[in-house]
């Protein structure tokens, strides 16, 4: 199969029915299911057998018992996979018919132009429904505030671009990226930063997927507040903190795996954050700026900077 769709379930009974039949209803047909149950106590892995049972060809189920949680279970699916191409895929969500092959079409573009040897990542935008699919944006990006081509790799250590079920990468990346480091945040994030390091990241405008928003979403979406609005946790920075000191060690990871791939001058960024905490109040703060790792809105960068 050129496509394997990598779908990691917990206790997604509710939704699972309708995503199964949105990947059944794509028009680029040449894809394999393979979906790990993280230990679901619903009907989820009933639900899972009788799709398996009625399309063999398309569904390749694993059920362990264990549970890992997303990142360590998305791994597992990453490193099962035999495929040249792979895309993430949530349990709740919906794909428009066309969503693979308008990102399989962007995807051998980019390799006919650099060769299958480069590693490249294609992401698109998102449409944000409720629990009943009503519209609640037309963009996820826009709802969230983010900017797709801020995609450097010391623009991404402070801001992640990229949604795991908007992906769509090659094999030559998958190579590049496993196993994905304990430090890392999230699978998806963990493969947009070494895209951004030793490949290619192309943005679609489009909003290829239907993101449902339910309540009990991984990450989900949040609406970007105003301007002169208090941030989360404002008054309560040692959760920023913790969070950044998290960024500087994935940071490190990036570089024991991207080092001798990278420019000088890109290294020595990346470097100078992983550092980050070495460094004073005004020192923290000058790192930041001066190597351009800050979110692309202005809120949240006067945010990051009040309260490294």
């Amino acid at each position: 199969m050129a496509v394997e769709i990598l779908l990691s379930t917990y206790n997604g009974e509710k939704f699972l029915r309708e995503q199964l039949d949105s990947l059944l209803a794509q028009t680029y047909q040449d894809w394999r299911l393979v979906v790990r149950d993280d230990g679901s106590t619903d009907a989820t892995l009933a639900i899972l057998s009788e799709y398996a049972q009625s399309f063999p060809a398309r569904f390749d189920l694993l059920s362990d018992g264990q549970r890992l949680g997303a990142k360590h279970s998305f791994s597992a699916l990453m490193a099962r996979s035999t495929a040249p191409y792979l895309a993430f895929c949530d349990q709740d969500d919906l794909w428009m018919p066309e969503k693979l092959e308008v990102m399989m079409n962007a995807l051998r573009e980019q390799e006919q132009l650099a060769g299958e040897e480069m590693p490249v990542l294609v992401h698109c935008d998102l449409a944000l429904v409720d629990v009943g699919l009503q519209p609640i944006a037309p963009s996820f990006w826009a709802f969230q505030g983010i900017r797709a081509e801020r995609n450097a790799p010391e623009q991404l250590l402070v801001e992640n671009t990229v949604t795991g079920c908007a992906t769509l990468f090659n094999r030559a990346l998958l190579a590049k990226a496993q196993p994905v480091p304990d430090s890392a945040y999230m699978h998806d994030y963990w493969l947009a930063l070494v895209a951004s390091c030793c490949g290619r990241i192309v943005t679609l405008p489009q909003a290829l997927i239907l993101y449902r928003q339910h309540g009990h979403n991984t990450l989900g979406a949040k609406q970007m507040p105003g301007l002169f609005s208090l941030p989360r946790g404002f008054l309560n920075p040692r959760l920023w903190s913790v969070s950044y000191t998290h960024a500087c060690n994935q940071a490190r990871a990036l570089l024991e795996r991207m080092d001798s791939m990278l420019p000088a001058a890109t290294t020595k960024r990346i470097r100078r954050f992983a550092d980050l905490y070495d460094h004073g109040w005004l020192g923290r703060r000058w790192t930041l700026i001066s190597t351009g790792a800050l979110p692309g809105r202005l809120r949240r960068r006067l945010s990051l900077l009040s309260r490294i």
